[in-house]
């Protein structure tokens, strides 16, 4: 009983700390934003549901321009990695709430635009690589993003009003799959030891 014990206190922590990396996660009329932190430099931005927005952002079609910042230090330069667009320009300011751009003043971020807007899906990530004047804090990031409902258009803006992308307390599947299998292991050795 005591290793079926240890065994349960084993998975417990292991749960414990899967929950503690769980998504920064905000949905704000309809769309859901996500970060997670991949390594020390390297940052995860989803954008979901788009093609479901709600409110002003009802009729959204495409993305202009989004920021990142709010990441501590000065960011010194930032690329995307991988996602959707095939040009992707990064700035090392903030993006205007004006609808100009990413040509604001400088942010402890970065801003990335595409050359011609981007059509909204559903489901959008992109992996981008910081670098910055000391250790950067993915904690509680904070996104603005540019939509557009016409093609070339300035409307249906959107800045998230200024809030961070707050830490999740949502578990993740994998947390899920791991309790169950554990659970399941736990079935088996008990039944393992009331048959002998």
């Amino acid at each position: 009983m005591k290793k079926l014990a240890s065994v349960f206190a084993t998975l417990t922590m292991g749960l414990m700390s899967l929950g503690a990396q769980a998504a920064n996660s905000l949905t704000y009329q309809g769309v859901t934003f996500e970060s997670r932190a991949l390594d020390a430099d390297t940052l995860e931005f989803s954008i979901l549901n788009a093609t479901h927005a709600t409110g002003d952002w009802f009729g959204i079609s495409f993305l202009k321009a989004f920021e990142i910042k709010n990441l501590g230090p000065e960011v010194t330069s930032a690329s995307v990695v991988s996602g959707p667009g095939t040009s992707v320009s990064t700035t090392i300011k903030g993006l205007a709430g004006n609808g100009l751009g990413c040509n604001t003043g400088n942010t402890n971020g970065a801003c990335f635009s595409f050359a011609a807007p981007l059509s909204l899906t559903d489901s959008m990530t992109w992996r981008i690589d910081f670098s910055a004047n000391g250790a950067l804090n993915f904690n509680t990031p904070h996104v603005k993003v540019q939509f557009m409902d016409e093609l070339n258009s300035r409307r249906k803006q959107g800045d998230l009003l200024s809030q961070n992308l707050p830490v999740s307390a949502v578990p993740e599947p994998e947390t899920y799959a791991m309790l169950l299998a554990g659970l399941g292991l736990m079935g088996a050795v008990a039944r393992k030891r009331k048959a002998a």
